[in-house]
This record gives C-alpha cells, sequence and structure tokens, in this order.
C-alpha cells in the first residue's frame, strides 16, 4: 500500500498523562492505519485508550497535558512537526471530528448557523457570507435535517438532530478523514442506528475515511471494513470485520461480541466481562486482560505478548497464537 492510500496513520505510539504519583502510560505502543475511502472501527471499554489514543495523536492534547512518542501522519501531514498555524489550516480542511456529546459539542447560545459560519471562516477565511449560506444548506440536506433548523438552538433540536447537525458541521469543509468519538452514545437505539446508517451512507457516497470509536463491538463489526480493539492501552486483535465477526481469536474480542445480545434469534443468558480494567499506574507484567480471562496460562502473567501477524489480522494473546500454530501445522 503506498503512502497516498493512507488517511490515518499510528506508527508506534505511546501516550502518557502527569499525575501526583508520576507518569501513567495509558497508550503503550500502539500501530495502525485506515485507508483512504475506508471506514475503521476502534473498540474497547471505557478506559482501553481509545479516545486518548486519538485525541493525543491529532494534537488536541498537547504537553504538559500529555506526553506523546511515535508518529502520526494524516493525509501525507506529518501531525507532530505541524506549526499551530499549519495545524488550524489542517483541521476541518483535512480531517475533522464528531464528538461524544452534540449537546456539549455545540455552543447552546449560538444559532446553528452562525456556528457553522465561525467553523468554515476560521479554517478558511475565503468563505464568503453567502457561500457559507449555500454551503450549510447543502450538507443540511446531506445529512437530512430540516433547512429551518439552521437558524435553530441547539436545545431546540431533537437529540438526533444535534447529531446530524455535527455530522454536518464535521463535513462542511470536506475533509478526508472524519474522526467519530462515540458518536450514538446520547441518543436511544432507533437514532443510533439511523446516525450509523446515515454515516456509512454518506461515507461511501462521499468518500472520506472515517475512524469510528465505540465500545460497542458488536456494532462495528456491521458497519465497518476493518476493527481494532484495543485494552489496556494496547492492540488487542485487528482485522476485517467479517474475519473478527466469524471467527474472533482474542478472548477479550469474543468477550465482548457476546456481552452484547444479537437482535434477531432465539433468547440466550449473555454473561458481563469479570473483574475491572488494569491499574495503569501499576500495570500487570503480562498482558493486560490476563486477570479477566478464562482461558489465561502461566505465561500470560509473566509476559506482555507481542502483536503478531496472521493472514489479514494481527493477534496479541499467548494461547490464540499457540492455536494459531497448531492450526497452520494440522494439530
Amino acid at each position: 500500500m503506498s503512502k497516498d492510500d493512507v488517511a490515518f496513520s499510528v506508527e508506534n505510539v505511546s501516550i502518557s498523562y502527569p499525575t501526583s504519583r508520576g507518569w501513567v502510560q495509558a497508550v503503550r505502543d500502539v500501530t495502525m492505519q485506515v485507508r483512504r475511502g475506508q471506514l475503521v472501527g476502534l473498540a474497547g471499554e471505557s478506559g482501553s485508550g481509545k479516545s486518548t489514543l486519538v485525541l493525543a495523536a491529532t494534537r488536541v492534547l498537547q504537553p504538559p497535558a500529555v506526553k506523546v512518542e511515535g508518529h502520526v501522519q494524516i493525509v501525507g501531514r506529518d501531525i507532530f512537526k505541524l506549526t499551530k498555524s499549519e495545524l488550524r489550516t489542517v483541521r476541518w480542511k483535512t480531517f475533522s471530528f464528531v464528538t461524544q456529546s452534540a449537546m456539549n459539542a455545540l455552543n447552546p447560545v449560538m444559532r446553528i448557523r452562525a456556528q457553522m459560519h465561525d467553523a468554515m471562516r476560521a479554517h478558511d477565511p475565503d468563505y464568503s457570507r453567502s457561500k457559507a449560506d449555500r454551503r450549510c444548506e447543502e450538507v443540511f440536506r446531506i445529512v437530512e435535517v430540516p433547512i429551518a433548523k439552521l437558524d435553530s438552538y441547539p436545545h431546540q433540536l431533537s437529540g438526533g438532530q444535534r447529531q446530524r447537525a455535527v455530522i454536518a458541521l464535521a463535513l462542511v469543509l470536506q475533509p478526508q478523514l472524519i474522526i467519530m468519538d462515540e458518536p450514538t452514545t446520547a441518543l436511544d437505539v432507533v437514532a443510533q442506528r439511523e446516525i450509523i446508517a446515515l454515516i456509512r451512507k454518506l461515507q461511501r457516497e462521499l468518500g472520506f475515511a472515517v475512524l469510528l470509536i465505540t465500545h460497542d463491538l458488536s456494532l462495528l463489526l456491521e458497519v465497518a471494513d476493518d476493527v481494532v480493539v484495543m485494552y489496556g492501552g494496547r492492540i488487542m486483535e485487528s482485522g476485517p470485520s467479517s474475519e473478527l465477526l466469524r471467527d474472533a481469536r482474542h478472548p477479550y474480542s469474543r468477550a465482548l461480541i457476546q456481552s452484547f445480545p444479537p437482535l434477531h434469534g432465539p433468547m440466550k443468558r449473555h454473561e458481563g466481562i469479570p473483574g475491572s480494567p488494569p491499574d495503569m499506574q501499576n500495570p500487570p507484567p503480562g498482558c493486560p486482560f490476563a486477570e479477566r480471562c478464562a482461558s489465561a496460562i502461566d505465561v500470560c502473567s509473566e509476559k506482555a505478548p507481542t502483536l503478531v501477524s496472521w493472514r489479514e489480522r494481527q493477534i496479541a494473546c499467548h494461547v490464540a497464537q499457540t492455536d494459531v500454530a497448531d492450526s497452520e501445522v494440522g494439530v
């Protein structure tokens, strides 16, 4: 794959936070890619490092708030080498965000149209008022919200309409990559499905790449091209969503899938994942999931597994890697 085909590239990225007890490493040596025109899902429990990875990699979180090591490129630009003014021109025109809570993302005392104008002029001063108005109306049609709602305040829109307005805001300068961090968290189940269907439809029609962050792995397996599963600041498993849905190899991936009941088929009992995520101030020496894993063996608590490529996916699990090796030789 050439560099021109990659919209978002993270290479050997580690991220640490300062605390009263010293630095806490929240993300450890993560490498992943999102190709142009691709929808990649980033899944994991709260505290697994998903949002930290993306916010630090895009320089939303900056020193001294965090310490970041590694390399990040977005549409061919080395993000950590850009000046503040260069970063400002790249944001929203090259990549944009859809955040967790639309109500918190929008200014409650400004009309939606005014907020969209501000975003356009901040990142592209050449936008006239008339041109900005035309673009606002265009993206509102795209996200299927009545144009009259442009002159509403955020509280005057329903939850689903607010989320669509935030998506419209992310689309307004035609970025090549949109990062969506839990975009359906505050919505009911019906609105969630509508928003996800809209995201997938727009992504296919307009051709931008999407990095969709959520704890709901079952949702990602339905809509994403590739899925990356994180736990304890590390990648546990990654690969095509169809492969993970058919045969998830990491015990954590399987546990996430099994913790969400299917919408169809016979009823059956589902179990949550026992225990709690690891203390990142004092991380375990072995696999971060070992204490909660029913398949763990002695080495899991002693040595952290490396991320090994297997067919179209990557897996960081001593047990899964042994099973894979045995199956390859026909044992």
